[in-house]
């Protein structure tokens, strides 16, 4: 595929709205290429990203430099001068894992109130197909009095950033793009490739774009679903999963997927988003709609595990490590072994924590009743819980205790 090279293009000034695991990276690489600003309703947010802190982790110092020549802002009038509009907001489920789009609509209704004519809007967040057009469009319409593909273009290009690898980064995986008509596809994909510096796949439709991205995390939901379900058969055969795994990849067309805790803010979440819209056009996914009740149910049976271990003792201690959403990154969104550790505390067990990663003050606002500690030598627990592998605790010196578990041990 062609590209046009845009980098001197003056016209171009770029907002990204949203500065977390999503929005900062973008506006990092952006930042080096156009003229940017970073949004954010958070003020705190915007006021350690303009001192070079990021204590979500969302990019390394490096990249964070980059941020030294983007206007950083919790004003939405400030957004007034910038023609590209790209929005990285959060898409989670309700406590009945139900879409909840509140934050969606209500960034559509302040874009719709400040932005000018000729303005893009890309949305980055993972949505139902059909979201965009027919949910977040006719709000932009009716808040700012202009018309799409006249006043106004939208695309839509889904995130597909990989929280804490180091190997599949923003730069090097294909950037899917859509447009609300063709010219608003070729700008953005000659946006995208020189501001990120990537490949960049055109999609038919915004439609397309959306239905793509869900089909990413609800395929990978039903693979782990599939080898969740499979571990639990090799433990009835007293085989091992993570070698019968090893020895099926030998073959070609073999997917390898290890059994797990699912959780994050797109495996966990994306295919309620499918189910949702494919009720309400009267089709059914029971195969989507069974692998999402197999992962789920995974937490509660590693906490029915780790009950039982502790109940062998007069009074029962554990020491947790690891309370993030997967290895090797601190975030905690949908953390399914939060979900484990609140359960055990709550059956009256004590629970120490540990984990360098994550925030200390955002652990204890989402685990109360658990002590969070700076080191595992802080602890005298009969048991101890690896429930997230992160390589820092291969360096980590650790207590001796009556039981080590780990969570392959329980899957």
């Amino acid at each position: 595929m062609k590209y046009t090279n845009i980098t001197k293009d003056l016209n171009i000034h770029i907002a990204v709205i949203g500065l977390g695991y999503v929005g900062l990276p973008l506006l990092c690489f952006f930042s080096n290429v156009f003229d940017c600003c970073g949004f954010d309703i958070n003020l705190n947010r915007i006021q350690e990203l303009s001192l070079s802190k990021d204590s979500k982790r969302c990019v390394d110092i490096e990249l964070l430099k980059s941020l030294s020549t983007a206007q950083l802002t919790s004003n939405w009038y400030d957004l007034k001068k910038y023609n590209y509009l790209i929005v990285a907001a959060p898409t989670p489920v309700d406590e009945y894992n139900k879409p909840d789009l509140r934050i969606l609509k209500d960034i559509c209704v302040n874009i719709g109130k400040v932005m000018t004519s000729g303005t893009t809007i890309v949305f980055e967040s993972t949505v139902a197909p059909g979201t965009t057009e027919e949910i977040c469009i006719p709000i932009l319409e009716n808040e700012s009095g202009l018309q799409l593909n006249k006043g106004f273009f939208v695309g839509y290009s889904p995130e597909r950033i990989n929280v804490g690898d180091s190997k599949h980064t923003i730069s090097s995986v294909p950037k899917l793009i859509s447009g609300s008509n063709d010219q608003t596809l070729s700008r953005l994909i000659s946006l995208y490739h020189t501001g990120l510096n990537c490949d960049v796949i055109p999609a038919s439709s915004i439609k397309v774009a959306e239905a793509t991205k869900l089909y990413e995390n609800v395929q990978r939901d039903v693979l782990i679903a599939l080898a969740n379900q499979y571990s639990e058969y090799c433990r009835a055969e007293g085989i091992d999963i993570y070698e019968v795994t090893s020895h099926a990849s030998t073959k070609w067309n073999f997917a390898e997927v290890f059994p797990g805790l699912v959780g994050g803010h797109c495996i966990g979440v994306d295919p309620y988003y499918l189910l949702e819209r494919a009720k309400s056009k009267d089709s059914s996914l029971p195969l989507v709609e069974l692998s999402r009740k197999v992962n789920e149910e995974v937490s509660n049976k590693i906490t029915f595990q780790l009950i039982t271990l502790c109940e062998r003792y007069k009074s029962p201690s554990i020491l947790v490590l690891g309370a993030s959403y997967k290895p090797n990154t601190g975030d905690t969104r949908n953390s399914k072994a939060l979900n484990i550790i609140n359960s055990l505390s709550e059956h009256g067990i004590i629970v120490e924590l540990f984990d360098p990663l994550c925030n200390k003050d955002v652990l204890n606002q989402l685990c109360p009743k658990v002590r969070i500690v700076n080191s595992p030598l802080e602890c005298q627990c009969e048991i101890m819980a690896i429930l997230v592998n992160h390589d820092v605790f291969s360096d980590i010196s650790i207590p001796n205790t009556k039981h080590l578990v780990k969570l392959s041990e329980l899957l």
